[in-house]
């Protein structure tokens, strides 16, 4: 069977909460109201996030096998979150919610999607596989620095869009 990705719904936030959680040490933190303003697309802090971000989900075989979190509320678009659960770890699934975050973009008419990734991950790899570069290099936003128990290096990497179509269609087809 093949995957689909899908707009997450109110009904996913177990299984997203879960995974978030069992991916921790690998994600930054996001408190769990914000994943539930989008999903219920309810008002939190002022903001109504459901307007300029999206959660996707993966689904095999009617089991759901990973998300992706992006807002859309500046250029560069965020990815802020891309997990695959353990056990269905395959980079078609990562780029498969990468390539829905990418189209988003285009749509919306943004030039560029960035991402942060702790130095320490294999997630590295696959971003700079898939056509992101490095540009900067921190240990952690303003916000988290407060919360952030382990200050280790994170790189930040962008793609710039306009300039990658032609790699877009070998990636995706």
């Amino acid at each position: 069977m093949e995957t689909i990705v899908r707009e997450a719904v109110s009904n996913d936030f177990f299984y997203i909460e879960s995974l978030r959680r069992k991916n921790g040490s690998a994600l930054g933190f996001i408190p769990k109201n914000v994943y539930l303003s989008i999903l219920e697309k309810k008002r939190l802090d002022n903001r109504d996030r459901w307007a300029y971000s999206k959660i996707w989900v993966t689904v095999d075989n009617n089991d759901l096998t990973g998300f992706c979190y992006a807002s859309f509320s500046n250029d560069p678009v965020n990815i802020f979150q891309v997990v695959v659960q353990e056990d269905a770890r395959r980079w078609h699934r990562a780029l498969l919610l990468e390539k829905i975050v990418y189209k988003e973009s285009l749509l919306r008419g943004f030039t560029k999607i960035k991402c942060r990734v702790a130095y320490d991950l294999e997630a590295n790899t696959y971003w700079k596989a898939i056509g992101y570069k490095p540009i900067l290099q921190t240990t952690s936003s303003w916000l988290n620095q407060k919360e952030s128990a382990s200050k280790r290096p994170i790189i930040v990497y962008q793609k710039t869009l306009k300039e990658n179509v032609k790699q877009m269609e070998l990636f995706y087809g």
